[in-house]
């Protein structure tokens, strides 16, 4: 019987498949001479605003950077804390951490990984400044019991949905759930 060996990601596969869009989108900004935000990324954050369903959409260098810059528009800094997972990429604690804030990890469902809302607000202390869940694996987290439990103690729900683009709640789409997302 002979091996075959399945790679685990082929990004030359996933650019060859839209190869010819990409070179065109790329070639078009290099000719344009902005590099740096201009009109394909107010263009861009156009479009992503009407694909979330949101009012606006701001593009920053990284999913990093945009936590990080919510938190502080929000006012989180020393003393403060930012309730979410730990579950997911170190940026999104990093990020919290960055703003002098501390992150505070609640438990998550074990049958999607997003946050538990069951175990959210024995976590809120008078130093918390948001609620930050984390859509998971294209999946948005228990957002109405998340937003129950936000609005209780009003505080602000801050998605984190970098790694759920698209991905539907009640027929809301990820990014548009909360107060604020990443």
């Amino acid at each position: 019987m002979s091996e075959t060996k399945i790679p685990p990601i082929d990004l030359v596969g996933q650019y060859n498949s839209m190869k010819q869009e990409i070179d065109n989108a790329v070639k078009g900004v290099l000719d344009s001479g902005h590099f740096v935000l201009g009109p394909n990324v107010s263009a861009f954050e156009e479009e992503f605003a009407s694909y979330c369903d949101t009012k606006f959409s701001v593009g920053v260098a990284s999913g990093t950077e945009a936590i990080f810059l919510t938190l502080k528009a929000l006012g989180a800094g020393p003393g403060d804390e930012v309730i979410t997972c730990s579950n997911s990429f170190v940026s999104t604690a990093l990020s919290v951490s960055h703003t002098g804030a501390k992150p505070v990890f609640v438990d998550v469902v074990e049958k999607n990984f997003n946050m538990d809302p069951t175990k959210l607000e024995e976590k809120i202390t008078d130093k918390t400044k948001a609620i930050m869940p984390i859509h998971l694996f294209g999946q948005c987290g228990p957002m109405d019991e998340i937003n129950e439990v936000a609005q209780k103690h009003s505080l602000p729900v801050v998605e984190d949905a970098c790694q759920a683009h698209g991905a539907l709640h009640k027929n809301k789409k990820a990014g548009s759930l909360g107060t604020v997302a990443c």
